[in-house]
Parts: structure tokens; C-alpha cells; sequence
């Protein structure tokens, strides 16, 4: 059983990640205060039970590699900091533009409120596969159940499980499309 993580551990585990993330965005401007954000509501709400000190390091190398040079992760980082970026900007203000009627303005925000849900099981995906600990946002049931599809799409290779129907004998057999 591991043993629970020091206030030093902690301290430290924080202090690391924002300096390699303030190195892999190249300390520009909107970018460090979209990341101080995150990793401070990361490390303010989580309790002391997701701490894993290899998610830690595996989270370091990827953005060391995302400083590095402008690849895989690099594009990875900057794509995450625009949503986190805009995530921010209409939770604080929400655009309320005259010449929408208030049912259009109300489809509008439950689309963008949907789709950050979308990025939100997408990055927890990503957690998962590569062992990492970027800032995520909690979920809603409604959003629990799309990580759930996906990841049983997952394992059916990305394809949905296939579908079967009776056959005579009662054996299921697999359709065959001509």
C-alpha cells in the first residue's frame, strides 16, 4: 500500500510541473496564466488519493518534450491551452449578443457546453493511456456515460461491437452485409 504523499511531495510535485509547463509554452503570455489556473484548481480541489508520483514524471517527459521541439506533444499542449483558454473566457463573461433571440442563445451555449464536455472525456483519455496527470474538470453523469462508450469502443478496436442476429438453430451469427 503507498504511503501518502508529504506537504513537501506535494509542494514539489506542483513547483515541477509549473516550471516544465511555463518551459514547454515558452513562458508566452496568455498561455502561463491559463496553465497557473488549471494546475492550481488541480492541486486546490483533488484529494490526496490521486497522487501518483509516476503520473508526475510521465506528465514532466511530456512537457519536456513539448518544449523541446514543436512535434507531436507540442501541438498536443497548445490545442489543450486554446480550450482551457476559452473555457475560461465564457465562464466568466457569457457573450450575450443582442441580435440572438434568448431560444437560439440558449442552444448556443448548451452546444459549447457539450462540446467542452467532449474535450473533457477526450482528456481524461488521454490520462488514462499515457499514465499522465494534466488538469481535468470533474464530470457529469451525462458525460461519465460517453467515457464509458468510448472506452468500450476502445476496446473493440474503434468499431462498435458487431451486430448479431438469430439463426434458426438459435446460434447467433454474425451479419453479413452484401
Amino acid at each position: 500500500m503507498p504511503s501518502s504523499p508529504s506537504k513537501h511531495e506535494i509542494i514539489t510535485s506542483y513547483r515541477s510541473l509549473y516550471k516544465g509547463a511555463l518551459r514547454a509554452v515558452q513562458f508566452s503570455s496568455p498561455a502561463r496564466y491559463t496553465l497557473k489556473s488549471h494546475l492550481r484548481l488541480a492541486y486546490r480541489s483533488n484529494n490526496l488519493e490521486g497522487f501518483d508520483r509516476a503520473k508526475i514524471e510521465n506528465t514532466l517527459v511530456f512537457l519536456k518534450h513539448a518544449g523541446e521541439e514543436r512535434g507531436l506533444e507540442h501541438r498536443l499542449l497548445r490545442s489543450l491551452l486554446h480550450v482551457w483558454w476559452w473555457q475560461e473566457r465564457n465562464s466568466l463573461r457569457k457573450i450575450e449578443l443582442r441580435s440572438i433571440p434568448p431560444a437560439r442563445a440558449k442552444t448556443r451555449d448548451t452546444i459549447i457546453e457539450s462540446a467542452f464536455q467532449h474535450f473533457t472525456v477526450t482528456l481524461k483519455l488521454l490520462n488514462e493511456s499515457m499514465n499522465m496527470c494534466l488538469p481535468e474538470k470533474e464530470l457529469d453523469a451525462k458525460a461519465m456515460e460517453e467515457l464509458n462508450r468510448w472506452k468500450q469502443l476502445r476496446f473493440f478496436g474503434g468499431y462498435p461491437p458487431p451486430a448479431t442476429k438469430k439463426m434458426q438453430n438459435g446460434a447467433p451469427q454474425p451479419e453479413v452485409k452484401a
